[in-house]
């Protein structure tokens, strides 16, 4: 209930009667379970006043949420009603015809509609800042379930990294991967990318059938959810040898990710920490190869704020988390990342994941 009452107390200052809440993670974060509304409407009324939270959803979710949410007064419809009519009664019920109703960005146009069809005096107002103002600091808990998580993934890149060898597709690593994964406890693996030789030189390539070949590269980017929150972790590794262009490229990747770990501090802008990563890939001479921010914001999604990007001014606090992950790419060649989940702490920034990045030859 601490983060409502945050949420309230924000909610107040901005003019904000009461706030719908539908999406997956905001209803994890606020009520302590969540539900996926696509079709089916469900969502969560938080009036900025007294009166109680209360949880709306399908009839055939009624059960997981009387037995997981943190708000005791729910309502359900079955599929023969309209959920409109429901979310009418409610605002009926907390006296918010006239009400400004704060929500989130994402919110499908279907339900924008049910909502602003309730009253023709109902005012609308973009909530997303408030709950991302919330949500970018993290607890104790939340921090602890991060490390887990990151712990497991670590388990699953070791696991490919054993499975490696000549011969061996990219599938059949990513496949052994995830079990691995999901035998540690993982809850789902969002995304497990395994990419070999000139393949890894593809920020944001598919898996594929692949095999790998001696001097290969080999890429493992993956993500993994344990109760509800993200690690993101990458590793690269090389089959039978590693060159002397590669050892390079591969040192100078370890030493930006590094030196931007450590400048990472309270009171630090989050684009001091991007530049701190690309100048040492910049001096090395290959700026023009490092294509993308230097991290990203990682919690109940695995991008949210902040972002370790240039003319991000965001300044850091502590409990943020988010990704360090330098790289370079040449293009029809190879590629090098390497990736960890960092906390802001004191005195110095906290790794949540924690898996060498010692140049490692198979």
């Amino acid at each position: 209930m601490e983060r409502v009452e945050k949420l309230k107390k924000i909610g107040k200052k901005a003019g904000i009667d009461a706030f719908l809440v539908s999406s997956e993670k905001n209803m994890r974060y606020f009520a302590g379970f969540s539900v996926l509304a696509i079709e089916r409407f469900a969502g969560i009324m938080i009036p900025v006043g007294t009166s109680a939270p209360i949880v709306l959803v399908p009839k055939l979710e009624e059960e997981k949420a009387k037995e997981y949410s943190a708000f005791k007064e729910i309502r359900s419809y079955d599929d023969s009603e309209n959920p409109a009519m429901l979310l009418r009664q409610v605002v009926k019920v907390l006296r918010m015809e006239k009400a400004v109703f704060g929500v989130e960005g994402i919110l499908p146009f279907k339900f924008y509609r049910m909502l602003v069809e309730c009253s023709p005096k109902i005012r609308i107002e973009d909530a997303s800042v408030f709950f991302s103002q919330l949500r970018r600091i993290k607890s104790y808990e939340e921090l602890k379930r991060m490390e887990k998580a990151a712990s497991i993934v670590a388990e699953g890149i070791k696991a490919g990294i054993d499975f490696i060898k000549p011969g061996v597709s990219e599938l059949a690593i990513s496949f052994q991967i995830e079990k691995t994964i999901k035998e540690n406890g993982g809850e789902s693996v969002p995304f497990c990318i395994v990419l070999s030789g000139r393949h890894s030189a593809l920020p944001h390539g598919e898996t594929s059938n692949r095999k790998v070949r001696e001097k290969d590269i080999v890429l493992m980017d993956v993500g993994a959810v344990y109760e509800g929150y993200y690690a993101d972790i990458t590793r690269t590794v090389f089959v039978g040898e590693a060159t002397k262009m590669q050892t390079k490229i591969y040192e100078i990747v370890v030493k930006a990710q590094e030196t931007a770990i450590k400048t990472v501090k309270s009171s630090v802008k989050a684009e001091e920490v991007d530049r701190a990563a690309r100048k040492i890939i910049e001096d090395a001479g290959y700026g023009e190869y490092f294509t993308h921010r230097t991290g990203h914001g990682l919690g109940l999604e695995v991008h949210e704020e902040p972002y370790i990007a240039a003319g991000n001014k965001t300044v850091l606090k502590l409990g943020m988390t988010f990704t360090i992950e330098p790289g370079v790419y040449l293009a029809g060649k190879f590629g090098v990342r390497v990736e960890d989940d960092i906390a802001v702490s004191t005195p110095e920034a906290k790794l949540l994941s924690s898996l060498s990045k010692e140049l490692l030859v198979i």
